[in-house]
């Protein structure tokens, strides 16, 4: 069955706007088709199109199940803001690899900008990477913070990984699987500076070597994000 995103209307579930207009015109969906609706909680809703409205469609509810696909552990990327296709890129596979968070962060060599605009467009594309992995919730977009904005947040986190391509390669991920919320942390396309680094450091990151080749930031991202992930699970 195809995926949607709605909201709760009393006992129906409403499928608005862009949404609505995919269901009915896109890919054509019939009053009385079964579908199912996320509403950004931990349950996948199983439902009838009962009607189309002017700019919404109304479903009946037929019954709930939890949804498998939501992460399981707290994980965040600290992503330093990179050209507007690669940050799109790493919003997407953030949702698919399972992380609850990303938030865009300014650095000394940042030059993109996240935009109210483009706010709006890496929502819309979490949203539909939800459909492909079949999420509920998705990845929550952050607002935009700076270097020591990022170091403030450590506090919320049992361990921050920091994807350093200079530090020691023998350098070994942390046990995480006890760990519940764990942060990380990835540069643009200009890497950070030394004195960056040093801040990271020494408020308690812990710098990850990824090997001995030198990643572009989407690949690195990526990589983290799917390592973190796997060494995650219980």
């Amino acid at each position: 069955m195809r995926r949607f995103f709605g909201k709760f209307n009393g006992e129906k579930i409403i499928v608005c706007d862009e949404e609505m207009n995919h269901m009915k015109n896109a890919v054509r969906l019939p009053v009385g088709e079964q579908i199912i609706v996320s509403v950004g909680d931990e349950n996948d809703y199983m439902c009838e199109i009962e009607s189309y409205q002017k700019r919404e469609a109304v479903c009946k509810v037929n019954g709930k199940r939890l949804c498998t696909g939501n992460p399981k552990k707290n994980i965040v990327i600290f992503q330093a803001i990179t050209k507007r296709e690669k940050f799109e890129f790493i919003v997407q596979k953030a949702t698919e690899i399972g992380i609850s968070k990303v938030v865009p962060f300014t650095s000394e060599f940042v030059i993109a900008k996240v935009t109210d605009s483009k706010m709006d467009r890496l929502n819309n594309i979490a949203i539909n990477a939800c459909k492909q992995c079949e999420r509920s919730i998705p990845t929550e977009i952050g607002k935009p913070l700076d270097v020591q904005g990022v170091v403030d947040s450590f506090k919320d986190f049992d361990v921050v990984l920091f994807a350093n391509e200079r530090t020691d390669k023998g350098v070994k991920f942390p046990n995480l699987k006890n760990c519940k919320n764990i942060a990380i942390i990835v540069g643009s396309e200009g890497g950070f500076s030394q004195k960056e680094k040093e801040k990271f450091l020494d408020a308690g990151a812990t710098s990850i070597s990824l090997g001995s080749r030198i990643y572009r930031c989407e690949t690195a991202s990526v990589v983290m994000m799917g390592l973190v992930s796997v060494l995650s699970e219980n």
